[in-house]
């Protein structure tokens, strides 16, 4: 018996076919073309989605059949808050928005104005923000306000392929609009949204359920498409994040995850919701009866990798497997799609600060990884001041695979980073599939893939300058935060007045 962790990303969606005794049987991936139109929209096509996501399961399920070993089950990583509308019949009838589009922005703030201070993140347990698929709802691009309804990815291929429309309780409250502790949709906060918005309604939602939870079978339909069985199970999976930590071997107060992608992110994992957060910035939410999830990072981590490479026109593994040995005099905020968890400030911008004439690609390579380490900091010393306790911390995803900046990023944290194998967001999606139909996800547990990396104080090899280091970086947003607004509002040339 294999099953199918479906890990559907910003970047790209890939399959992995499991046994029930942890061994890949499978697996195939396909990547996605990420849309800017340089007004802060940013999009992917929900077809090209679609078309990838039963590429890859199909494939994966083949290579499992060749190995002797069917698809019993489907389960899924998803993406958060990227969400489209769709027609009567469940096809998307515009792009899908992704999650650091900025239309929402103003919806957001208008929201806010009427609930009150806190009473968004309490009800949903999210910090109020434009990036919730709410806000982009309630922007009204053309084709969103006349829709019969709104999904976010994986409910939109549950639904294409099983004929259910079921969200899990994770990817719901990464919406914006979910009661997390009752885990139905909120009649306040969707109240709040008809204000400005009637076209938000509950009827046009799908259904939330538990992670583990089977939201239906494959349609004969769709069986051929995906390469496995009329009748399989699709098992509600989760939001990445919590896919991540379940894959990565992640157990509340034994085990924290860092998952390097996209984004950079910190998931804590707690058997009831953490409280005293409402004012930090920090989201949780629940994965099931058992779990409970918060989360924190930056908005871009593999992104700001990307971005300088690309500006030096070169590969990420050519500029970032050439790190400076030694720490660099320069600081980088990695702000560039907006500030980190405990800011939330979509305005904020990114910043080198010590650039000179002597300066080199392999110190500005290593500044950039550094500031992950920075941020991570940051936030392991604001959720341990609020009672929430950061364990052994295991990291995943692709940045786990560099040892050097690995090191780097645990120095600048100050703390020890456990690399484990690729793949967690697929393994955690996998492991709800598995349980979803009765098996054990525990022999799906990952072991460490490589040496633990120390933290910097662990040897005091840098400890003054690292210390140092990290009270700068937070020294330089403030410094700087003052300038965002400015640089926010795009220059307009100036009208001459017609003087004849």
């Amino acid at each position: 018996m294999s099953v199918i962790g479906l890990d559907l990303g910003t970047s790209g969606v890939r399959a992995v076919a499991f046994s029930a005794d942890g061994d890949v049987h499978g697996a195939a991936s396909a990547a996605l073309t990420l849309r800017r139109d340089g007004t802060g929209r940013v999009e992917l096509e929900a077809g090209e989605i679609i078309t990838a996501a039963e590429d890859v399961v199909r494939r994966a399920a083949a290579q499992a059949a060749g190995a002797g070993d069917p698809v019993q089950a489907i389960g899924f990583s998803v993406l958060g808050e990227a969400v489209v509308p769709i027609d009567e019949a469940g096809a998307p009838v515009a792009r899908v928005a992704v999650s650091m589009d900025t239309r929402g922005t103003a919806a957001a703030a208008a929201v806010g104005e009427i609930l009150g201070d806190g009473r968004f993140t309490a009800i949903t347990g999210q910090p109020l923000h434009g990036m919730f698929s709410l806000f982009k709802i309630m922007a009204g691009d053309t084709g969103w306000t006349d829709a019969a309804g709104y999904r976010c990815i994986g409910d939109l291929l549950a639904e294409r392929w099983s004929g259910v429309a079921a969200i899990d309780l994770g990817q719901a409250a990464r919406t914006g609009m979910l009661d997390v502790d009752s885990g139905e949709w909120s009649a306040e906060i969707l109240r709040a949204a008809a204000v400005s918005a009637p076209w938000v309604r509950a009827e046009r939602l799908p259904v939330p359920v538990a992670s583990g939870s089977v939201i239906g079978v494959v349609r004969e339909e769709a069986a051929d498409a995906l390469g496995v069985a009329p009748g399989t199970p699709l098992v509600a999976g989760t939001h990445d994040q919590a896919a991540a930590f379940l894959g990565a071997g992640g157990e509340p107060g034994v085990r924290s995850v860092i998952a390097l992608g996209s984004s950079d992110c910190l998931t804590v994992g707690s058997r009831v919701r953490p409280h005293g957060l409402d004012a930090t910035g920090f989201a949780s939410y629940r994965v099931d009866e058992e779990l409970w999830v918060t989360l924190a990072g930056t908005a871009a981590g593999g992104w700001a990798l990307e971005w300088l490479a690309g500006l030096l026109g070169r590969d990420v593994g050519d500029v970032f497997g050439r790190l400076a040995e030694t720490p660099p005099a320069l600081l980088v905020l990695p702000y560039l799609a907006g500030s980190g968890t405990l800011d939330n400030d979509p305005s904020a911008r990114g910043t080198i600060h010590g650039l000179t004439l002597d300066t080199t690609v392999p110190e500005l390579a290593r500044a950039v990884v550094e500031a992950a380490g920075f941020e991570f900091h940051k936030i392991i010393a604001a959720l341990r001041a609020h009672d929430v306790e950061v364990s052994d911390l295991h990291v995943t995803g692709a940045g786990a695979d560099n040892a050097a900046a690995l090191d780097a990023r645990a120095a600048a944290a100050g703390a020890s980073l456990t690399p484990v194998a690729r793949d967690a967001s697929a393994r955690g999606a996998a492991m709800l599939a598995l349980r979803g139909i009765g098996g054990d996800p525990a022999a799906l547990r990952v072991e460490p893939a490589g040496a633990t990396r120390a933290g910097a104080d662990s040897d005091g090899a840098y400890a003054d300058w690292y210390t140092g280091q990290r009270a700068a970086y937070v020294a330089l947003y403030e410094a700087t935060r003052s300038l965002n607004p400015h640089l926010t509002s795009r220059p307009q040339p100036h009208q001459k007045e017609n003087m004849t």
